[in-house]
């Protein structure tokens, strides 16, 4: 007889449904908020396709879809979402925050008439006036312009959560002047109250008409210039109206961010700066301008202006754009503008805590602006340093400067352009700054240290060997990593052998703590101003 107890059976699996069922109340149950967490790392684009997971996904993807509302055209589309964000019922004008307007170009056409009267009076007025068709179709394009305007400033007028709004102008293209006064006074005006966040990019003559213009809550400007060829008694005058604008903001003005671009061949911003006065909540200030400096001939008067300020600032950028083409000769100290800023602030700023800089001349000494950074060092928690290619041994002069020796430095955000990314600037950032919380890095090949004891970083082998050595060190040294605090990384290489796919996979694997990698390509880096 067989004293061994009977073996039990295995309960069948539950049936689809039941598990379907028991998905479905779990997800009932999940709170809002959860959802929205979740929905915060996904991509806008993703989430336009999750809203039929259920209620809460379809509330999160309509509210992200109406939350930026571009308006590029004026069509029949346009027409129906103009008519969607109006109507109260619907409810989507409620959920619109930023609005951005890229105005268009109407095309003249001319109807046929098929009524045999009309026909006739339209040839006999072309007999007698030869201009009579082209007269015919300014009005028709007029009637359009005044049709587009009255719908999409009556749609914005009525949208009570609008906080941002973005007026843009592509200098190279043929506008309509009426979209821009339309668009800039008469709207701003019906919107100001509501006005947290003010874009403009903008023909430079409109900007004369926003001085009797009060935002009583905007706490941020931004403010793209382009004067082609305009004289500088006309530049004058239009800065001189624009001053005024920009100082009637000083209840409420947080941050100030300025850019020129070319062509600007008169444009000197220097006497815009003489004219603003003093901001008591200013703690962002942004100037992109040329890197030869020909659009600020003294840079004392800046000077002046930030050394106002020096008590409140916490963010500073000075950024370049490309050189622009001057008539008169240019002055070989104006390309020193970045440096002679920094080298004449009355340092510390107390306050400044994320800085952003050009590290132009490429080739210039570091020295000023590593002073500038240390003298800054103890609250700094956000540095980016662009368009120059640092090698390894400026980093470590950079970190060297700033006190990141890997005992609790502040530091949480570091974005650098680098020569040439190895396994031993990777370890030297794990070491120095260990609590870096978000990382990005620009570079050209992929190096291994041990190939380059001298840290040179000039690849010796194929870029497949060097990548193979490269994966090989960082593998084999990845303990190093695993009291590395950083959560994010973003990386561009800018490189015919790119191999980003590979080297997110060896990044995540390796770094106990990364959550998220991005890979960036070389225009997204280069749009950042």
């Amino acid at each position: 007889m067989n004293d061994s107890q009977p073996l039990a059976h295995k309960s069948p699996p539950p049936p689809p449904q039941f598990l379907t069922s028991v998905m479905a109340k779990a997800v009932e149950r999940t709170p809002y908020d959860v959802w929205v967490n979740i929905s915060s790392f996904l991509p806008r684009s993703v989430l336009s396709t999750l809203s039929g997971v259920n209620r809460s996904f379809y509330e999160i993807a309509t509210s992200a879809r109406y939350e930026v509302v571009t308006f590029l055209k004026f069509d029949k589309q346009t027409k129906r979402l103009c008519k969607n964000l109006s109507d109260p019922n619907i409810g989507r004008g409620a959920l619109v925050r930023h609005v951005k307007i890229e105005p268009w170009v109407v095309q003249p056409r001319l109807k046929p008439s098929h009524k045999r009267g009309e026909s006739l009076w339209n040839f006999v007025n072309g007999v007698f006036d030869p201009h009579y068709a082209q007269k015919k179709l300014d009005e028709r394009v007029k009637q359009r312009l005044q049709k587009d305007i009255r719908y999409v400033t009556d749609t914005i007028s009525g949208m009570p959560n609008l906080s941002e709004y973005s007026l843009e102008w592509k200098h190279d293209r043929s506008y309509h002047p009426e979209l821009y006064r339309a668009f800039l006074g008469p709207l701003l005006t019906r919107i100001r109250g509501r006005l947290v966040k003010l874009s403009l990019n903008v023909p430079p003559e409109m900007l004369r008409s926003l001085a009797p213009i009060a935002l009583p809550r905007l706490e941020h400007l931004e403010v793209g210039v382009c004067t082609k060829k305009l004289s500088k008694g006309e530049i004058n005058e239009i800065f001189d109206c624009f001053a005024v604008f920009v100082n009637n903001l000083f209840p409420t003005l947080q941050s100030l961010l300025i850019s020129s671009r070319l062509p600007s061949q008169c444009l000197d911003l220097t006497r815009f700066f003489t004219l603003l006065g003093v901001f008591p909540h200013l703690s962002g200030f942004a100037l992109s301008i040329p890197f030869d400096g020909t659009h600020l001939s003294q840079p004392r008067d800046l000077v002046t202006f930030l050394n106002k300020h020096h008590l409140t600032l916490q963010h500073l950028q000075l950024t370049t754009s490309r050189c622009s083409s001057a008539d008169a000769p240019i002055d070989p100290e104006s390309k020193y503008w970045i440096r002679n800023i920094l080298t004449s602030l009355a340092t510390p700023f107390p306050c400044l805590h994320d800085v952003h800089l050009a590290l132009r001349p490429l080739k210039a000494d570091l020295t000023p602006i590593i002073q500038f950074l240390a003298d800054h060092a103890r609250d700094l928690d956000a540095l980016t340093l662009t368009e120059r290619a640092l090698t390894y041994t400026e980093v470590v002069d950079i970190l060297d400067g700033i006190g990141a020796y890997g005992h609790s430095p502040r530091l949480k955000q570091l974005r650098l352009k680098l020569q040439h990314l190895s396994p031993a600037l990777l370890e030297l950032l794990a070491s120095r700054v260990p609590r870096l919380a978000f990382l990005e890095l620009s570079f050209g090949e992929v190096v291994a240290t041990a190939a380059h004891p001298g840290h040179s970083g000039y690849p010796a082998h194929s870029s497949q060997e060097e990548f193979d050595l490269f994966e090989a060190e960082v593998r084999a040294n990845r303990r190093l990593y695993a009291a590395w605090e950083l959560v994010r990384i973003d990386i561009c290489q800018d490189s015919r052998n790119a191999r980003l796919g590979d080297l997110t996979r060896i990044l995540v694997d390796c770094v106990p703590a990364l959550q998220r990698v991005n890979q960036l390509d070389a225009a997204s880096i280069n749009l950042r101003v």
